[in-house]
């Protein structure tokens, strides 16, 4: 049995969601070290989790002498981040968004090949046990040929391109966005996909996090699937399983025959989809790194993801229709990146690990710029 060693740089939110997954998955892996730029969250969060506290990053890979990190910290700092762990051979696994503009992850991507390490990204939408079976729908010809989707996400673009383009198994052809006057909806995309699959993006905030997908044999209306003969509905149905050790059995849909998304991790504690999604992204570097196989998202995926929501915006900014995939840096990337300077003084291409030393939190109009891809007026912060 091989155990991994792994150090996690971060201590928020997002760092929290994995603590206990690694901890499950005490086959595979063994936390030994938590990194953060706050020392008393550092050693608060070490010793509740019974590992080692550090303030830099440099100091605790020469230390642990790691085997993967993951990386957990603000989104315009994981390239930086990326860097000094590819460059020292360490497995990565990032949060999300892998980073906020293409050349970011593509920097990302190229520093993992170029230093032969791996990069997973932890993108739960996609790995959602729901979302896995509703590719499965997908596959097994229920929707019939795939027309038209519709998507509404608040809480992180990103996820819900990931998850739409999983369903459809196909990839952007082209996107015309726009920022419509509204206080409902903060922005727009008209998305064509190569398979002539077209399609409508939307941050809607009464919507909030929802999608559709459809064909000449039914669709999918959020988690029930509708076939157009004989009128039949479907709901989704996640089961789980145990008293006190409770875990995702499967996901599944009562159709003839039913369709079932079997939890290849239910022998771990793992009562929720997100948790699946965490252990799974974990298991999937896991398996690269001890077994060779492949990664089950990885960083071009990410990047994809990524790519497709600046280009909505992107189009909406300049006012055209942009090709994808995209060869250059568009104007919304170029004023996310010109932003970034006014505010700290260097561009987000140049920052070394010397600046991630430095406390700072994001300015309202940079993070409405990186988060919405417009500085939103008054009557639309709520």
């Amino acid at each position: 049995m091989v155990i991994l060693k792994a150090v996690v740089i971060g201590t928020g939110g997002r760092a929290r969601a994995h603590y206990p997954i690694i901890k499950r998955l005490n086959d595979k892996y063994k936390l030994t070290a938590v990194c953060d730029i706050d020392k008393e969250k550092a050693k608060s969060t070490a010793s509740e989790l019974g590992v080692n506290a550090y303030t830099d990053i440099e100091q605790m890979i020469s230390k642990e002498k790691p085997d993967v990190c993951l990386i957990a910290i603000q989104a315009d700092g994981h390239h930086v981040v990326a860097q000094v762990l590819a460059d020292k051979k360490i497995h990565i696994l990032t949060e999300t968004p892998i980073a906020i503009t293409v050349p970011c992850a593509d920097l990302m991507i190229d520093l993992a090949k170029k230093n032969g390490v791996l990069l997973e990204v932890s993108e739960n939408v996609r790995r959602w046990p729901h979302e896995r079976l509703k590719r499965m729908i997908a596959e097994n010809n229920l929707l019939g040929d795939l027309s038209e989707f519709y998507l509404s996400y608040t809480s992180g673009s990103y996820h819900g391109i990931s998850g739409i383009r999983a369903i459809l198994g196909s990839e952007a052809k082209s996107v015309v966005g726009e920022f419509p006057d509204s206080d409902d909806i903060r922005e727009r995309g008209y998305i064509e996909w190569s398979d002539g699959i077209k399609g409508v993006y939307e941050y809607k905030k009464t919507r909030g996090n929802y999608w559709e997908i459809k064909g000449n044999k039914g669709e999918l209306l959020g988690n029930e699937l509708h076939i157009y003969d004989g009128d039949k509905r479907f709901s989704i149905i996640t089961e789980i399983m145990g008293e006190e050790n409770k875990t995702i059995r499967h996901s599944s849909i009562k159709t003839d025959p039913e369709i079932v998304w079997e939890n290849h991790l239910q022998s771990y504690s793992l009562p929720n989809a997100d948790d699946v999604a965490v252990a799974d992204a974990w298991c999937s570097l896991y398996n690269a790194i001890v077994h060779g196989k492949e990664l089950d998202y990885g960083g071009e995926n990410a990047k994809k993801d990524v790519e497709l929501i600046m280009a909505v915006r992107g189009s909406a900014t300049e006012g055209r229709r942009i090709d994808l995939p995209m060869t250059e840096p568009n104007q919304h990337e170029k004023d996310l990146h010109s932003e970034f300077k006014k505010v700290y003084g260097v561009d987000i291409m140049d920052i070394t690990i010397e600046h991630l030393k430095k406390k700072y939190s994001l300015p309202d109009q940079l993070r409405e710029l990186m988060y919405y891809g417009k500085v939103l007026g008054s009557n639309q912060k709520a």
